[in-house]
């Protein structure tokens, strides 16, 4: 689905016709929010006439020649149910068939803060319901100093706290977003011209949840002074996912014996070498035994589920279950606890979120963590070497490519001119000592268990935790591997 949420700065002008439907025709949005109409009584009428039968709408009259929103979505499309509480927002309920219903919050702040406390009150009870909710719109509010350009200086004023105030209390996520960075320009000149970001859209965590491949767009600036906001709920393209070792197989024995049996493999080479390959040859290993034996941990638990359904309710038809059944009863539900247990380890190791400790039970929590933290994270566009914003997964990745291209094929040369070597600059004999003695396999260990257990794998697959686990079985070959990184000497081959 495709959200259209555009401030117009007056529907009665000429220009915003022809631009709407070029708006509709280009992005083909299922719902369009639209703020700042100024029209109300006859004006919207003529307003609806223009639009034609495709659209089912929802208006709120503007006061004089400010402020109304109208609401429209295409036929069809689901059940709606509109409504609005006060003349800065209109609700609307989003319901299918055997489908859970979300909420659409649109947004017109006032420009008066005092007056904005109304709708923060009213977003804050909507969120409360516990029904997954998107708000967007312009909230004529920005959160922080990066959210302006151009006039006097930033200054966190009282009306930019309760901003913050109430986006931190409802729990509400910024779903980011592409494009231009601002959304209004005073379409000042020279000096006084000034940008700020007024318009964007929050989700509760639980509609993320709902769709987590989601993105926001800031189409171009044209017929307003505010950018349209464009909100897509499709999925973006598929990407391979990389091999992670997953923490929930520490609790399957197995796992000390994929790693154990890997390890006693002869590799050929010098030890950084023996290495990688031992990692590369467990972590092929590890991959097939999680597809063929652990499985779909949570299609596991559906499993599990329905057959302990079936033998409660043989229990209840017969009255008592044989001791073989009461024996199965037992161990499906000893097994659905451990699944759950999983699910927990899963999602928390996903999050990256230590809670006390880890002592949290809340698999929500984690998940929600998760899904909010892949949205943040999510490169929806990037700015090449000449400033120019690109989009797009292939156009982004070639971005990255040319950048760290430039960065390590550098001329050295010039960097040595730019930074003298300093010959007043030298270390006492004994730091250099220090410096160059061999590393001890006491060092190394220290090493290993100063990181972080959780903290992001590397290229290879392998989190901090694998190698704090595993370390009695892969101590030996790392130990000697980081040795001769140091002291660059070749080892023998096997």
């Amino acid at each position: 689905m495709r959200i259209l949420a555009w401030n117009c700065r007056g529907a009665a002008k000429p220009s915003f016709m022809s631009s709407f439907k070029r708006l509709v025709q280009v992005h083909c949005p299922e719902i369009c929010f639209i703020s700042e109409t100024r029209l109300s009584g006859e004006g919207l009428v003529r307003l609806r006439r223009r639009l034609g039968r495709d659209w089912e709408s929802y208006a709120v009259d503007s006061r004089g020649l400010s402020g109304g929103i109208l609401l429209l979505w295409r036929r069809g499309v689901a059940t709606f149910d509109v409504f609005h509480n006060c003349p800065q927002q209109v609700v609307m309920v989003a319901s299918a068939p055997d489908v859970a219903p979300w909420v659409l919050c649109g947004v017109y702040a006032s420009t008066d803060y005092r007056v904005r406390r109304v709708l923060w009150q009213e977003i804050a009870s909507l969120t409360a319901q516990g029904v997954p909710t998107v708000v967007v719109g312009d909230f004529n509010c920005i959160l922080s100093s990066s959210d302006k350009r151009g006039d006097a200086a930033f200054m966190d004023r009282a009306d930019r706290r309760e901003f913050r105030d109430f986006v931190s209390r409802t729990g509400l996520v910024d779903l980011g977003f592409s494009g231009p960075q601002f959304t209004w320009c005073n379409n000042q000149l020279g000096s006084a011209r000034v940008w700020e970001r007024l318009d964007r859209a929050f989700a509760s965590p639980d509609w993320i949840l709902r769709f987590p491949t989601c993105r926001v767009s800031h189409l171009p600036r044209i017929a307003s002074v505010h950018c349209p906001l464009l909100i897509s709920t499709s999925s973006g393209p598929s990407h391979h996912s990389p091999f992670r070792f997953e923490k929930v197989w520490l609790s399957y024995p197995q796992s000390w014996d994929i790693v154990r049996e890997a390890w006693r493999i002869p590799v050929r080479g010098d030890a950084m070498h023996r290495v990688s390959r031992k990692l590369e040859l467990a972590k092929r290993r590890l991959r097939r035994w999680n597809r063929e034996t652990v499985g779909d941990i949570f299609r596991r638990v559906e499993g599990v589920e329905t057959a302990i359904s079936e033998l409660q309710r043989k229990e209840d038809l017969e009255g008592e279950l044989s001791v073989d059944d009461m024996g199965d009863l037992r161990g499906l539900l000893a097994t659905h606890h451990s699944l759950l247990r999983q699910h927990e380890i899963f999602w928390r190791q996903k999050s990256r979120v230590q809670w006390v400790h880890e002592g949290d039970r809340n698999t929500s929590f984690f998940h929600r963590s998760t899904i909010i933290r892949r949205q943040r994270s999510t490169i929806h566009s990037l700015r090449d070497g000449s400033g120019h914003r690109v989009e797009g997964e292939p156009a982004i990745r070639q971005v990255l490519l040319d950048f760290f291209h430039d960065r390590w094929t550098a001329d050295e040369e010039s960097g040595d001119r730019d930074h003298p070597l300093r010959v007043d600059a030298r270390i006492e004999d004994i730091e250099n000592a220090a410096l160059v003695r061999p590393v001890s396999a006491q060092e190394v260990q220290e090493a290993v268990w100063a990181l972080a257990p959780d903290k992001a794998s590397g290229p290879d697959g392998f989190p901090p935790f694998f190698f704090r686990q595993y370390w009695g079985i892969i101590r030996t070959a790392v130990v000697e591997a980081i040795q001769c990184f140091f002291s660059q000497e070749r080892m023998p081959d096997d």
